[in-house]
């Protein structure tokens, strides 16, 4: 596919611009290392005066914060910068240039440059997450970590089409840095249970409005076994209708563009 080979071009001169920083790529991966520190730190401390949160253990609550900070590495790698440069680009026209490429718009947006610090930085929670599965006192199938590393993959594009659908919003208002805010609520909010929700209208606001649970407690709560189908096919929904709604949001903002910062 002429996208995937674009990818990897991409990804080649991502990785030549990459080795000229090595600074920057060793301090991101420190930073990464105590930042995943603390927060096993964090849990240790939590779980020394009670055995659950949310239903979840210790072990089972690392596995469901790490895989919300390896989802949110990789979309701080290989999503949030090309976006970035995408609201920069309809404030300043150089957004003409996507328009006259022949290739999909939503994938000009949301790939381009990979920051491979930030790639890097996803080996530490990973590590801790293999630890902690090992340490579970329940067989995991094969096939069920299967579809867990797909729901995860699903999550990585149920947040990046959220995102475009927030970002869109600078077809009208131009300035929307602000916007970043609502990313990392989200990201925090997807490191919690989501059995501290347990009214239906939070449930359907962080599932259909803020997509915070779609993120990694589904991927998580489906390899655990601790729900079924319905799990995955909430995923799968949720991922259609963000992808279909960032796709609306971005051609009805192209109907406004006008070019030279709107």
């Amino acid at each position: 596919m002429r996208e995937v080979r674009i990818f990897f071009m991409q990804a080649k001169l991502s990785l030549m611009a990459a080795s000229i920083f090595r600074a920057n790529f060793i301090l991101m991966l420190i930073q990464s290392i105590i930042n995943t520190l603390l927060h096993v730190a964090c849990m240790n401390f939590i779980y020394g005066s009670v055995a659950e949160i949310g239903g979840l253990n210790r072990e089972e609550m690392l596995v469901l914060i790490c895989t919300s900070m390896v989802i949110n590495q990789l979309f701080r790698a290989f999503v949030n910068g090309n976006q970035m440069r995408f609201v920069e680009g309809i404030a300043d026209g150089s957004f003409d240039h996507m328009l006259l490429r022949p290739i999909g718009i939503l994938f000009q947006i949301n790939t381009g440059k990979v920051d491979f610090s930030s790639l890097a930085s996803a080996f530490c929670p990973a590590i801790i997450l293999a630890v902690n599965l090992g340490r579970l006192d329940k067989t995991i199938p094969f096939w069920w970590f299967g579809l867990y590393l797909l729901l995860c993959l699903m999550g990585l594009v149920i947040l990046s089409a959220f995102m475009v659908c927030l970002y869109s919003l600078a077809f009208r208002f131009v300035r929307v840095s602000g916007l970043n805010n609502i990313y990392y609520i989200l990201m925090n909010i997807s490191e919690r249970p989501q059995e501290l929700f347990p009214q239906k209208i939070f449930m359907g606001c962080f599932l259909f409005a803020i997509p915070a649970i779609p993120i990694a407690n589904i991927p998580v709560r489906v390899m655990l076994g601790r729900t079924g189908p319905e799990g995955v096919l909430i995923q799968m929904v949720v991922c259609v209708l963000f992808l279909s709604g960032a796709k609306a949001a971005v051609m009805a903002g192209i109907r406004r563009y006008t070019g030279g910062g709107g």
